[in-house]
């Protein structure tokens, strides 16, 4: 286990959580920083090929929003339904964190 105190030593300090992971995560990876690399550039061997056009050219679909056909009545009832599932889901997670704990203030 790991714990904050340094002034124990060795001994651990009775406490845990996501601090205490945390800072042993810091510990790990300060320990390795002189195994990393340093970033690829242009310069140092970095190969991405940027795209002057960012994606138009593609199918056709992209290029005219009218190519997309009307909403059917089965893509509406579907739409429907995942609206009121999605809802749902957002006010059910807002009332479930709205309630009290049971112990207190």
């Amino acid at each position: 286990m790991c714990g904050l105190s340094w002034i124990l030593g060795s001994d651990w300090d009775g406490t845990s959580g996501v601090g205490q992971q945390m800072a042993a995560l810091e510990v790990i990876t300060s320990n390795l920083i002189q195994q990393s690399h340093a970033p690829l550039t242009n310069t140092t061997g970095g190969t991405s090929q940027g795209n002057p056009a960012a994606g138009i050219g593609g199918s056709s679909s992209s290029e005219d929003p009218s190519a997309v056909g009307p909403a059917t009545h089965s893509g509406r009832v579907g739409a429907g339904f995942l609206t009121a599932a999605v809802s749902s889901l957002i006010i059910g997670g807002l009332v479930w964190v709205s309630l009290p704990d049971g112990k207190g203030i």
